[in-house]
C-alpha cells in the first residue's frame, strides 16, 4: 500500500484538504505547530460576491458558490457544529463615482444575480456566505487529535525525504520558510476586532471600506485592515482606531471591544491561489496563497488535490503553481 499523504499545516487549506481526503477514502496524517499568527485563526470567513471600488464580481463566484455551499454544509453535518450562514452584505458607497459605476454595471447585467437591491445610499449583495473558520479548525483539531491523525509539532523540511508519500505544504504564511520559499509569494498583515455591538441585524453584514459582521456568539467582527508587505503580528492602535471609526460611520455607536487579533495572509503575486507540485520533487505539493477569499476557493482546490492524488488529474491551469511554467 502506498504511504499516506502528509498534510503540513492545519489552517483552512489543510483542514478542508484533510476532510476531503477522508471523504475520498485516502489515508492521510497531519502535522501542525499551531502558529498563533496564522490568517485562518482570525479569519472572518466571508464569501463576498462583489468587491472593490469598481464593483468587480469575485473571480469564479458563479461557478464555485454551489460547491462551496455544499462542502461546508457537509462538513457542518459531519462535525456537528454550525459553520455555514447565508447573509446579505449591505454595502454603502463612499463616492458618487462608486455609485455611478455600480448603476452602470447593473444596467449592463455584469453583476447579475448578486445585486438584490439599490437604495439612496447602499446596495444589497446576496447571497453572501460566512464560514465560522475558527470553529471549523477547533472541531477538526479535536477530532483528529483524538484519532491520532494530527500531531502537534513543527515539521522539519530538511527531513522531508523520511516520508515516502505525498507531503503537501498547507502552512499559509509559513510557506515562505519552506521548500516553496523562492516562488514569488506576497504577505500582508490583517487586523480585526471582536466586539459587542448593539443594534446589528442578525442576517446582514454592513460594509463601507471596512465591514461589521454579526456572529452567532452575540459578538461581531470588525475588519479588516490590509497592509501589503508588512509581516509583524503586533496589534496596533492605528488599526484599532481605523476599524472603530469605520464601524461608527456605519452607525455602530455602542462598541465594546473584547479582542484585537492579527493574522498574516499569504498570496501569490497575481493574487490567485497556488496549488501544484514542486519542480524538483514529484511528491511534494503546495496548497496555499488563498488570500482573502480562501473560504470560496478551498473546497475547489482540495477536490483538485483529491483527483490529482487518485488519478493524476491535472490542476486547473489558472491556479497550478506558476513556477511550473
Amino acid at each position: 500500500m502506498a504511504a499516506c499523504v502528509l498534510i503540513v499545516g492545519q489552517g483552512l487549506a489543510g483542514t478542508v484538504l484533510g476532510w476531503s481526503l477522508s471523504r475520498a477514502g485516502i489515508d492521510w496524517r497531519m502535522i501542525d505547530s499551531g502558529h498563533a499568527d496564522a490568517a485562518s485563526r482570525v479569519a472572518a470567513g466571508i464569501i463576498n460576491p462583489v468587491t472593490g471600488q469598481r464593483w468587480v464580481k469575485t473571480w469564479r463566484i458563479d461557478e464555485l458558490w454551489p460547491g462551496a455551499r455544499a462542502t461546508y454544509r457537509a462538513i457542518e453535518n459531519d462535525f456537528g457544529v454550525p459553520l455555514w450562514r447565508e447573509l446579505t452584505i449591505r454595502r454603502f458607497w463612499r463616492t458618487e463615482k462608486e455609485r455611478r459605476t455600480l448603476l452602470n454595471k447593473i444596467e449592463r447585467g455584469v453583476l447579475a444575480p448578486w445585486v438584490q437591491f439599490v437604495d439612496a445610499t447602499s446596495c444589497g449583495l446576496a447571497p453572501a456566505g460566512r464560514v465560522n473558520v475558527p470553529l471549523l479548525l477547533a472541531a477538526a483539531r479535536k477530532r483528529w487529535l483524538a484519532e491520532g491523525r494530527l500531531v502537534e509539532a513543527r515539521f522539519d523540511w530538511a527531513n522531508r525525504a523520511k516520508h515516502g508519500g505525498w507531503v503537501i505544504d498547507c502552512t499559509g504564511a509559513a510557506a515562505r520558510e519552506g521548500p516553496f520559499a523562492a516562488h514569488g509569494f506576497a504577505v500582508s498583515k490583517g487586523e480585526v476586532l471582536r466586539a459587542r455591538v448593539a443594534g446589528l441585524a442578525d442576517d446582514e453584514i454592513i460594509h463601507r471600506g471596512h465591514w461589521v459582521l454579526p456572529d452567532d456568539s452575540g459578538e461581531a467582527w470588525i475588519g479588516a485592515t490590509h497592509e501589503p508587505g508588512v509581516d509583524d503580528v503586533t496589534p496596533t492602535a492605528e488599526a484599532r482606531d481605523a476599524l472603530l471609526r469605520s464601524a461608527r460611520k456605519l452607525g455602530c455607536e455602542r462598541i465594546n471591544v473584547s479582542e484585537h487579533l492579527v493574522g498574516l495572509r499569504l498570496a501569490a503575486r497575481d493574487m490567485r491561489p497556488m496549488i501544484g507540485v514542486h519542480p524538483a520533487d514529484p511528491q511534494l505539493g503546495i496548497f496555499g496563497a488563498l488570500g482573502s477569499k480562501g473560504v470560496l476557493y478551498a473546497p475547489w482546490l482540495a477536490q483538485q488535490w483529491v483527483e490529482h492524488i487518485m488519478q493524476r488529474s491535472a490542476f486547473n491551469s489558472d491556479v497550478a503553481a506558476r513556477f511550473e511554467r
